[in-house]
């Protein structure tokens, strides 16, 4: 569920984490039901999680990591944040690898 705080909660009783803004968000993508999320508050909430050094991390205040910042990264194309290319949430690549693949393989 979204959480007050704008982020998403993948448990009860669980605080928002940034992964959870993909692992949700991609499944609501995937069943079509993304429009249910806020997505200026989700925005707001991963942005509280982004480091000044770079990267994201699982809450706010703490110190970011490289799975954090993967999963903060694809839920903002998930948000189809601007300069961020449209992501394939089934095979977690983005959209134009995916059609480079099926250029060179097909």
């Amino acid at each position: 569920r979204q959480f007050v705080d704008g982020g998403l909660q993948g448990r009860p009783n669980k605080p928002s984490d940034t992964c959870y803004a993909f692992w949700l968000g991609a499944t609501l993508r995937t069943l079509g039901g993304y429009w249910l999320i806020d997505k200026r508050s989700l925005r707001r909430f991963l942005l509280t999680c982004q480091s000044e050094f770079g990267g994201f991390s699982k809450f706010p205040g703490d110190l970011p990591d490289l799975y954090h910042s993967y999963y903060g990264i694809t839920a903002f194309s998930l948000l189809e944040e601007p300069g961020l290319n449209p992501f394939h949430v089934e095979l977690g690549i983005t959209e134009i690898a995916l059609i480079e693949f099926e250029l060179t393989f097909s």
